[in-house]
């Protein structure tokens, strides 16, 4: 149990350093990041019906979305907790919501896995990618719905599975195992048995969650060129940062070049790359 125990946690601390490594790619990329998944935290706080004056807390926010949005709708009374395992996320969010002038979000480095409000502390609890990425993600939703209200709504975003989720991630490990004898960076799988959107019905419903409904939503990422595509994959992946580290400057030019040609199957006529990611919601009341 001890050495589980410590396995699991090195493991915690290495992605930690992971994510603080990747920081600054991801306030560099952020406007292009919000520019295709800001209607997503609409839609979620549109679910969980925040209103002015609750309390929402926001798990895994990274540099703070759906947190601030969240923020600015339940007003000065209202008040937002923002957890995250990266410090280093944490301070561009603190710095963001500094600029938007928004005082009533607190800031708390956390594991999802470890989160341990009193019960009943939050009307809406959000949760915008990374509940299938948990090992037991049924424990976490157990603990989730004690956190909420009677009348709470806990919401979240996860990918769909497979090449639809993130095209983007599935055709740079495509080349990624085509080019290189190491282990490539794969998206994750749903933890249950069955499709996404069953996944998380099942999940929410076996947590004691009721009225449990999910919609599938379609994101579009775009950039400038399939230059900046790759450039964007490489800063904000801790995965696929790792992966380049070790190559040669030959190997890497190869991988990109190989990468930008799969990439044109996305070509817009302006030059640019518009790629269409598959993300499913869903929602459930205490």
């Amino acid at each position: 149990m001890g050495s589980q125990s410590s396995g699991q946690a090195r493991h915690m601390e290495e992605q930690r350093r992971q994510w603080d490594s990747v920081a600054a790619g991801w306030k560099k990329w952020w406007p292009v990041i919000e520019a295709g998944a800001q209607y997503v935290s609409e839609r979620m706080l549109e679910l969980a019906e925040v209103a002015p004056g609750q309390r929402v807390l926001d798990i895994a926010t990274g540099i703070g979305e759906p947190a601030l949005l969240a923020a600015s709708r339940v007003g000065p009374v209202g008040r937002v907790v923002a957890t995250d395992r990266s410090s280093q996320m944490l301070d561009i969010a603190r710095e963001r919501a500094s600029g938007l002038g928004l005082r009533n979000v607190d800031f708390m480095e956390a594991d999802a896995e470890r989160l341990d409000f009193p019960d009943r502390s939050f009307d809406a609890v959000l949760w915008r990618w990374g509940l299938t990425d948990l090992p037991n993600p049924l424990d976490t939703l157990v603990a989730i719905r004690r956190m909420l209200t009677p009348d709470g709504s806990f919401v979240t975003a996860v990918w769909e599975a497979g090449p639809r989720a993130r095209p983007l991630a599935s055709l740079a490990a495509a080349v990624a195992r085509e080019m290189f004898d190491s282990p490539s960076p794969r998206a994750a799988h749903p933890p249950l048995p069955g499709s996404v959107e069953k996944a998380l019905q099942d999940g929410l419903t076996r947590a004691g969650f009721s009225d449990v409904r999910v919609e599938e939503m379609t994101l579009t990422l775009e950039f400038p060129s399939a230059e900046d595509c790759i450039r964007y994959l490489m800063e904000v992946s801790p995965a696929f940062a790792a992966l380049l580290s070790g190559k040669s400057p030959g190997q890497q030019q190869r991988y990109r070049q190989t990468l930008a040609d799969r990439l044109r199957q996305y070509l817009s006529v302006d030059g640019g790359i518009r790629i269409p990611n598959a993300t499913i919601c869903a929602v459930g009341r205490r």
